[in-house]
């Protein structure tokens, strides 16, 4: 099942990213440059790191 998101990645900034449920091992909240909050998914064949605009707990609901 693929899961959408929107990326805050410099070169992608609010395009829409898909990302599979199953590749997902972790999520959190991480502080970015300036004091906002971003969104980390965490998972993938490549350890990836996919920053999204979505709150934790909106992420989570996603998930679920």
């Amino acid at each position: 099942m693929m899961l959408k998101f929107t990326n805050r990645n410099n070169n992608r900034l609010g395009e829409p990213i898909y990302i599979s449920k199953e590749w997902i091992v972790a999520v959190y909240e991480n502080n970015t440059n300036g004091g906002s909050l971003t969104t980390v998914i965490y998972g993938g064949p490549g350890k990836t790191e996919w920053h999204v605009e979505e709150g934790l707990s909106e992420v989570i609901k996603i998930i679920k």
